[in-house]
This record gives C-alpha cells, structure tokens and sequence, in this order.
C-alpha cells in the first residue's frame, strides 16, 4: 500500500476528483502542502503533491513521477500577494507569510529581493488575510483561502505570483510536484507503477470532465462557472520539458539566494 497526501483545495480537484482512493493500493491522508511536505519528510506518507520547494530542500533522496504537477505559465489566480502598499515600497516593512506554503513563500521572497530589490520582515500567519493585516503591510495566500479573500474585493493591491514571476523571467511556475523516496523504488516498486498510473488516469479523465470540476468548486467555494473554467483554463498538469525548465530556474534562484543548501537536480521515475 501507498500512503498518498489528498490536498483538498480545488486547484487540485483535476487530481483527485476521478482518483480511486479506495483502490487497496492506495490510502488517503488530507492535508495542506506544509503538511504533506512534512509528513512525507519523516516517512508519515509515502508519495504526495508536495510543494516543489520542498523537493528542492530533498532532492537527494526523493524523485518525481513524471507528467504530473501544478504548473501555470502567467497568472495562477491562488497564489496572492496582498498588499496595503505597491511592491516596490515593502523595504524594511512587514509582509505576513501563510503557513500553508514553501513554494509560495520562496517565491514571494525571490520576487522582491531579486526583481524588485526590497527587504521586508517576515512573519509566518495563519490564513486570515483580516488578521495579517493588523499585524503586517501585506500579506501571502495561497489556495481557497486566497480565492476567497480576493473574491471579498479587499481595498489593497493584490498581486498573482505566477503573473509576477513570468513578467519578469518570461517562464512558467511549477508549484507542487508529486514526490516520494527513491527507496520504494526497489521496496514497492509496483506499487508505485499502479498509483502512478492510477493518477495519470484521473487527470485524463477530469481533463475530459472539466464542467463536472467546476460545478464542484461551485458548491465548495461559489462563483459563477465561468468564473472557474476561467480559474482551470490557466493551470497545466502536466510536467513537459516547458515546465521543467521553469521548475529548474526556479529552484536554482532558490539556491542561489541561499533558501536551499544545495542546486537541485530534478530526478524522474518511472523514466519516460
């Protein structure tokens, strides 16, 4: 059996609303991508859509499975940046960071060191934008939390990250991946093979099922249906050589601005 991390946000619906988590190979644990990150980190699950951060920091010792991600090349619509104050003017003032994230927390501090040349302080929140605001001059969502805070029309400046990191690297974004240790390999090798399969399937089948998503995120969250096709039309599941070379600029600006140890080397397996 394989212990998979369920994120529930609807971003990921594409991967889990078709998916067959009764299937005896697989058992199901929810969480948010911190947790996942976690969980998969002390050996509490064995493969998840984990932030692509994350496998940055673990590269060594975890591969991906190939043709799966959340990716987005321009705006991503969930991952947001709200702020009392343009950008350019966050040096030496307070940005609340969500506690739900790596990949977007990374990101927001690689934007404003490396492209817009500023220092804020950071300070790690809950997701309650009213509450960062009390405390912060701009704060990060990420997720439902952040589709929710940006359809209440905030009196801020709302920034999308995936909009932000293409207008300045001309690049997609890939934000999770999905991970496990190169040890069940050898230890479950096909099992691995199944859930792998078992995922490809269930992102065809809702590529297909597209208005059966949206009218899910509907109950879960509201909005008109255009409002969430609008939503899906931007995301890319897949993980082609687009992507990955996204992914790769990405984590080396990372390293490169001293949040990983080390310059990850993105690992596949199964190989295509």
């Amino acid at each position: 059996m394989i212990r998979i991390g369920h994120n529930p946000n609807t971003n990921m619906l594409p991967m889990f609303h078709f998916l067959d988590r009764g299937h005896p190979f697989i058992k199901s644990i929810t969480a948010e991508p911190t947790g996942h990150n976690a969980m998969l980190a002390d050996g509490r699950i064995d493969m998840a859509p984990i932030s692509a951060f994350s496998y940055g920091e673990h590269w060594g010792e975890y591969a991906i499975l190939p043709n799966l991600s959340v990716s987005t090349k321009g705006r991503v619509g969930s991952i947001l940046l709200f702020s009392k104050v343009p950008l350019s003017d966050l040096n030496g003032l307070t940005v609340a960071l969500t506690d739900t994230s790596a990949t977007s927390v990374n990101l927001t501090k690689i934007l404003l060191h490396h492209f817009y040349g500023v220092f804020p302080h950071y300070q790690t929140m809950s997701s309650d934008l009213r509450d960062m605001f009390t405390k912060a001059d701009a704060g990060l969502l990420i997720g439902d939390a952040a589709l929710q805070a940006a359809l209440l029309k905030p009196d801020c400046y709302i920034y999308d990250l995936g909009e932000q990191w293409f207008r300045f690297t001309g690049s997609s974004m890939t934000y999770a991946v999905w991970a496990y240790p190169k040890k069940l390999i050898s230890m479950q090798q096909e099992e691995v093979l199944t859930v792998h399969r078992l995922l490809l399937d269930a992102k065809a089948k809702a590529m297909c099922n597209m208005d059966d998503i949206v009218k899910t995120c509907q109950t879960m969250l509201g909005g008109t249906l255009n409002f969430w096709r609008d939503y899906f039309s931007q995301f890319n599941y897949g993980l082609d050589q687009m992507l990955v070379s996204g992914l790769n600029k990405y984590l080396n600006l990372c390293f490169e601005h001293n949040l990983l140890s080390s310059r990850p080397v993105i690992e596949f397996w199964p190989e295509e």
